[in-house]
């Protein structure tokens, strides 16, 4: 039931984008997520399709993942076009946004998909380093922020369990009306919160005992060189995004 949600795991395989610089790839998302919410001109809107692309085939990893990210969410997607439909949008707007959703899931599964935890962490700090000027605890935040996509395929994980666990008590999740639905997920998603909250208080306690300090200065295991590869890729998205500006706003 939960086995098609990719959201948040690594695919440890050998690419061009699993060796850029964690602060390259999240430059590039931003970049991206603001120029797919900027334009509606029908030229853009193909050459941030083929940069999609390029960048999905470069990761090496199998499009099949990548199709399991979209049909996770395809339950929001149908939402929002029965959303639109019933407030009369039109059918071209209601495409543009399924299809803009879809692209920001896909190119941040690219981040998730190819880069660690850890590494995420350290792209983050490097990226919101700007903000300690003001006080900002920025270590805190990337720890956050990562912990929380981490914590993504364990709590699915324990959800796939949980799912076999009760199937086999009886608890039939395919094959009932309505009101059977909601009274099966009600008894999946309160072990799953319990669960959550117990892997939560583990990781705590592991953290303790091995004497972690988000304060302290912490080192890097790999070697986070700044490459020719991230440099082409960030002025290929940043050249794209001052076209959309102009564009737009000129």
């Amino acid at each position: 039931m939960l086995n098609k949600v990719m959201i948040g795991r690594y695919y440890p395989i050998d690419s061009f984008v699993h060796k850029m610089n964690p602060l390259a790839k999240i430059i590039c998302i931003l970049l991206f997520v603001v120029m797919i919410f900027l334009t509606y001109d029908f030229r853009f809107n193909i050459i941030i399709s083929i940069l999609l692309l390029l960048m999905l085939s470069n990761t090496k990893v199998p499009f099949n993942v990548y199709l399991k990210t979209v049909l996770s969410i395809k339950w929001l997607l149908l939402f929002i076009f029965l959303i639109n439909l019933i407030l009369g949008t039109s059918l071209q707007i209601t495409i543009i946004t399924i299809m803009r959703l879809i692209y920001v899931v896909l190119y941040t599964s690219i981040l998730t998909l190819t880069t660690p935890p850890t590494e995420i962490t350290y792209g983050l700090e490097k990226l919101f380093l700007p903000l300690r000027i003001i006080g900002i605890p920025v270590n805190k935040m990337a720890l956050s922020i990562s912990l929380a996509l981490r914590f993504i395929p364990t709590i699915i994980d324990q959800g796939n369990k949980i799912i076999k666990s009760q199937a086999s008590r009886g608890i039939d999740y395919n094959h009932c009306n309505l009101k059977g639905k909601i009274l099966s997920l009600k008894s999946l998603i309160i072990p799953m919160f319990v669960l959550s909250f117990k892997k939560a208080d583990d990781l705590a306690d592991a953290m303790e005992v091995r004497l972690y300090n988000v304060n302290s200065k912490r080192v890097n295991f790999r070697q986070n060189r700044w490459g020719f590869y991230d440099t082409f890729l960030v002025l290929m998205h940043l050249s794209l995004f001052v076209l959309i500006v102009r564009e737009v706003f000129l």
